[in-house]
């Protein structure tokens, strides 16, 4: 009897200490502390609206004239002309450099000489600017607007400018292994292909014979470079820039200097990420344009019509290679919008002279309220 007293006691112990350890050590819902959830990935910060102004100037030394003859004050080589040239680079920062923690901007500038080739290793970059927290804090802020200027007048070694000169923006921050690139010209050139087979013939040329005729300058001679955003892997149009709103004008013909207004204070909504189509909506009553009427009267973006900016080659002896023209199409028909004048196919007969023929090209600026 005693035996089995024992017995009993001992399976009811463990049975106790078993039903202990289930419900309170090992149960399925016991996984114990719960782990923080992981942080969200920090918005990695990008850049918009970057251009690119070339300056040529003419050397600091004077020439000297002294009858019958003259003097140059510039009869030197290619690396000291270089001096003559200003690159200005601009750009808009959008979101993303104070969430991920941006501590620096690294602007390198890289020259494929003529003939030559551009490999990409780093010792074909040449480090121009750092903008940090020490002198440009203001620079590492979300939609700063950023200026840099790359000259061969910055101290370093002088080396020459003539060829397709590239430029690349990177950025360091925290989290990051390796600096972000939020730009780089020499990714986006396609060597293969021909000036009228890509939009923007990426990286700017400059010849010996521009570096030489910087001597002769009265006064500087500068031309500016807009690339459109890339539309490559992964990316699309930034936030920032489908919420900029934009004046659109033309000018009745190519010797008008005043322009005309075709539409102010108006958004370009993005249809899809090449950078080309959009939708219009005005800023003011928030509708979008419709083409049939050329009025902006749809309450929905699907009820907008869609427009695309396309470019066009000019005619030759003009003072430009393209324009930009803005097509829409309408009953399964391109046509390019004319001025105030409407939507027309490029040989309709309304175009009987080279004036209104001008009036497609369309000119879009910032808006400023």
């Amino acid at each position: 009897m005693s035996a089995l007293l024992i017995f009993l006691v001992i399976v009811i112990v463990v049975t106790a200490t078993l039903l202990y350890l289930y419900f309170n050590k090992l149960g399925p819902w016991k996984k114990g502390a719960s782990p923080a959830p992981a942080p969200a990935s920090a918005h990695l910060p990008s850049i918009t609206d970057f251009s690119v102004d070339r300056t040529l100037s003419r050397p600091k030394t004077d020439t000297y004239t002294i009858e019958p003859y003259t003097i140059e004050g510039y009869t030197k080589n290619l690396e000291e002309l270089s001096q003559n040239v200003t690159f200005t680079l601009n750009w808009t920062n959008g979101t993303g450099f104070e969430e991920s923690g941006v501590t620096k901007i690294e602007v390198y500038h890289g020259v494929m000489p003529p003939g030559g080739t551009f490999p990409t290793e780093s010792n074909d970059w040449v480090l121009r600017e750092t903008l940090d927290k020490n002198n440009s804090a203001s620079s590492l802020l979300n939609f700063a607007t950023v200026t840099v200027k790359i000259s061969g007048l910055s101290g370093i070694q002088a080396y020459s400018f003539e060829g397709r000169n590239f430029f690349k923006v990177v950025a360091y921050y925290p989290d990051a292994t390796d600096p972000l690139e939020l730009h780089n010209d020499y990714k986006l050139y396609k060597p293969d292909e021909t000036k009228e087979d890509v939009d923007i013939d990426y990286g700017i040329v400059i010849s010996g014979d521009e570096l030489v005729g910087t001597t002769d300058l009265l006064v500087p001679e500068t031309i500016t470079y807009k690339p459109r955003l890339d539309s490559g892997e992964g990316q699309s149009l930034s936030s920032e820039i489908a919420n900029q709103y934009y004046d659109f004008y033309y000018y009745e013909n190519g010797s008008n200097d005043t322009p005309k207004e075709l539409f102010s204070n108006v958004r370009l909504a993005p249809v899809n990420s090449d950078g080309k189509k959009f939708k219009l909506e005005n800023g003011d009553n928030k509708k979008y344009f419709n083409v049939n009427n050329r009025q902006f009267d749809q309450e929905e973006f699907s009820g907008g019509s869609e427009i695309e900016i396309a470019e066009s080659v000019e005619t030759p002896g003009t003072d430009y290679d393209k324009v930009i023209m803005l097509k829409a199409n309408i009953n399964g028909e391109d046509k390019f919008l004319f001025g105030n004048n409407g939507f027309k196919t490029l040989n309709d007969d309304w175009i009987t002279s080279n004036d209104k023929n001008f009036r497609r090209n369309i000119y879009i600026e910032k808006h400023v309220e």
